[in-house]
Order: C-alpha cells, then sequence, then structure tokens
C-alpha cells in the first residue's frame, strides 16, 4: 500500500477539491496532502516475516483549509471522525483491519504564509500483509 493507494481510498470519502501525496504542490486553499509517517506495527512471527499476518503503514494527514479556523478546524475533524474507530475495509486490494489514530484529535500546526489555517492527523494503518 502507498500514500497514493491510500490518497485515492480517502478521495472517495471526504470531499475536498485539491488532493496530492508527498507534499504540497501549492498553496491552494482546501487541500489535503497525505504523507508518509511513522509506522510502529511491524510484528515478526516466529518463523519469520513469512508467517506474520499484518504490518502497520504510517501516514500523516495534512488539512490545508482555508483562512477561517472554526472551517479549517471542521474539516480536520471530518477527517478525524471519518477514520476514527474504522475497521475492516480494503485499499488496494488489501484488508485495512484498523486505523490506528495516535492523537485525540487533529493536532493544530497554524498558519502558513499565505494564512491557511493548518492540521495533521498521525495514524498508523494496520493491514494485512
Amino acid at each position: 500500500m502507498t500514500i497514493t493507494d491510500f490518497k485515492d481510498w480517502l478521495k472517495g470519502i471526504i470531499d475536498c477539491p485539491n488532493w496530492s501525496a508527498g507534499g504540497l504542490r501549492d498553496d491552494k486553499e482546501k487541500s489535503i496532502v497525505i504523507y508518509n509517517g511513522n509506522s510502529f506495527i511491524n510484528p515478526m512471527a516466529i518463523g519469520g516475516v513469512q508467517n506474520s499476518s499484518y504490518k502497520g503503514k504510517g501516514i500523516r494527514i495534512l488539512v490545508h483549509w482555508n483562512k477561517n479556523v472554526k472551517d479549517s478546524e471542521l474539516k480536520a475533524q471530518e477527517v478525524y471522525n471519518a477514520l476514527h474507530g474504522l475497521t475492516n475495509v480494503e485499499i488496494a486490494g488489501q484488508r485495512v483491519i484498523q486505523f490506528n489514530i495516535r492523537d485525540p484529535n487533529p493536532i493544530y500546526l497554524g498558519i502558513d504564509d499565505s494564512g491557511i489555517y493548518e492540521y495533521v492527523i498521525d495514524l498508523e494503518i494496520i493491514h494485512e500483509r
């Protein structure tokens, strides 16, 4: 599973006019960017990795929304709520066991140079190998 696979899947459940993976391409309002994040789940079964049934994929979601803090926070919360507690979905042919969101809410990053409010959601996708 790649960040592009996750972005394409997320586009199906979150309304947003501007999507990218790997980096913010410009400073357009109402953008969601998917980055690689840290993964902490990488089990090694007895007998080696071939006997492990699942692993983690770290994802970082940047919600780069608009110049209104309330609108921006609400959009970040919408993304958070869509993933929180979600289980047993399929992304790029792989069954997702669960989404582990690391924080109890989207993290406020501040305002960029254009005055656009930004929030981040860090998560790990636990999926079958």
